[in-house]
């Protein structure tokens, strides 16, 4: 029995349909990024739903943010992760020490969760370039959030306190096409030269 060639996303773009892309399909990835992200270190995260935009994001302890450029756009965007404190002392394999410690546990958490997305855009044939990750200012970072026009952001319930993810500098899902799975090494996985 042969298996016949998927032809949608080889067609010329003229012959796509302007509305081929995938509806919710951000949202998901980032949902699913933030839920397996944290499962990894066994936290349950239960994703909300997006905000909408200009809604007032809570202010948590410790941000970290990442930037993040799509090949081929102008425009960046950054991912910022945030959390409390309680949560991120109480993660597995995480720090235990101080507030500095914390942040780096954010700073790398953030720097995973870009990673994740990465990985997952290149389904739709977008790649991702990762920044340095840094810390912010949780206060100006929810002040940014209200105002900025482009903004996704996206809360997650534990059972010690929301997580909030943001994300700027993503492609309209309008200009999305699946084009197959990526093949990427799976996390922990040791890769032979």
């Amino acid at each position: 029995m042969s298996k016949l060639p998927a032809y949608t996303s080889e067609l010329p773009a003229k012959f796509q349909s302007p509305a081929s892309g995938v509806r919710g399909a951000i949202d998901s990835l980032v949902q699913s990024s933030l839920v397996q992200l944290f499962g990894a270190y066994n936290v349950a995260v239960a994703p909300l739903p997006r905000l909408p935009q200009h809604h007032p994001a809570p202010i948590l302890d410790i941000s970290a943010s990442v930037g993040l450029s799509r090949r081929g756009a102008g425009t960046p965007g950054r991912l910022t992760l945030s959390a409390p404190s309680e949560l991120l002392q109480g993660m597995s394999r995480g720090p235990s020490g101080g507030r500095a410690l914390l942040g780096d546990w954010a700073r790398e958490l953030a720097n995973q969760l870009a990673g994740r997305i990465k990985n997952r855009m290149l389904q739709f044939n977008v790649k991702l370039d990762v920044g340095t990750s840094h810390i912010v200012d949780s206060k100006v970072l929810a002040s940014q959030l209200a105002i900025s026009p482009s903004v996704r952001v996206y809360p997650g319930r534990t059972l010690r306190g929301e997580v909030l993810v943001s994300l700027t500098g993503m492609p309209e899902e309008a200009a999305l096409t699946f084009v197959g799975p990526a093949h990427v090494a799976n996390e922990g996985a040791v890769i032979l030269f």
